[in-house]
């Protein structure tokens, strides 16, 4: 089986190279440095290399920066990209995978949300992540979208990638003394080792295609989540509870996203996924 990773030097990109290089596939791993995915000639590189899987772990996520000038980009690599990587799956005969977010959902409701929710994003961001899902579903190609939320795991490599919320905590938990952490927008995270494998066992299984909701079991506020690395790393740092509008941002956040995953088996919970990241760290 030949795979094309692209964003394989991401967070996620990283474990789905090491994840799924193995016996029986041939794994194409690609970042900024290889292929420029904006370029007029990208998709023709995509198809000399003849993949049956294109898996799609590029995306612009910088979700205050796009209400504004950030757009421009968000339009080109979350909303338009995913489209035009479908019609070439379709092309090829090949499977696409995309990853999408809890970010198209508005965060009301308090049950959180299933795989056929109506999408209705209340930040940019967001609503560039429902249009690429919308051009993937409209290509005529084969699928699977996977919506995740909180990812986090060893730091990308690539070029001016982002920390990790866990990251960032474990490295103020050694000089903050006190940090103030928002106790709302409760969703789940999403470890990238464990999200890498089930993203392959799809695969393998011949699982039917469409929408799928991969996190780790269980959903936490910030709070919750930072109180919990500052209790696995032994930190004195102590951490405040306070609303979302203590901090001001250009972007709304939804105030309850939790994935709800009604069509796979669950995965371990994220604590105990938090907690084998911290030890390996």
């Amino acid at each position: 089986m030949r795979v094309l990773i692209l964003g394989s030097q991401g967070m996620l990109g990283q474990e789905l190279v090491r994840v799924g290089t193995s016996p029986g596939r041939e794994i194409f791993a690609w970042d900024k440095i290889d292929i420029d995915l904006t370029a007029p000639d990208a998709l023709e590189k995509i198809r000399a290399a003849r993949p049956e899987i294109i898996i799609n772990a590029v995306a612009y996520n910088a979700v205050d920066d796009i209400e504004g000038e950030g757009w421009v980009s968000a339009e080109k690599i979350n909303a338009e990209l995913p489209g035009r990587l479908a019609v070439v799956a379709r092309e090829l005969g090949a499977t696409l995978v995309h990853f999408s977010s809890d970010y198209v959902f508005d965060g009301e409701s308090a049950a959180g949300y299933a795989e056929d929710a109506e999408p209705q994003p209340i930040n940019a961001y967001g609503r560039s992540k429902m249009m690429g899902e919308d051009a993937v579903r409209m290509s005529g190609a084969n699928f699977y979208i996977i919506r995740l939320s909180r990812l986090f795991g060893k730091p990308a490599v690539s070029v001016n990638a982002k920390k990790s919320f866990v990251d960032i905590m474990i490295e103020l938990g050694r000089i903050k003394k006190t940090i103030d952490l928002v106790d709302e927008e409760r969703s789940a995270p999403t470890y990238a080792p464990d999200l890498a494998a089930e993203v392959y066992a799809l695969i393998d299984t011949h699982a039917p295609f469409g929408v799928y909701h991969i996190t780790n079991a269980g959903a936490c506020t910030w709070f919750e989540f930072g109180k919990e690395i500052f209790r696995l790393t032994d930190s004195e740092t102590i951490a405040s509870p306070v609303a979302a509008t203590n901090f001001k941002r250009p972007a709304a956040r939804p105030r309850m996203s939790e994935l709800l995953n009604t069509r796979r088996p669950h995965l371990r919970s994220w604590n105990a996924a938090l907690a084998e990241y911290v030890k390996g760290s």
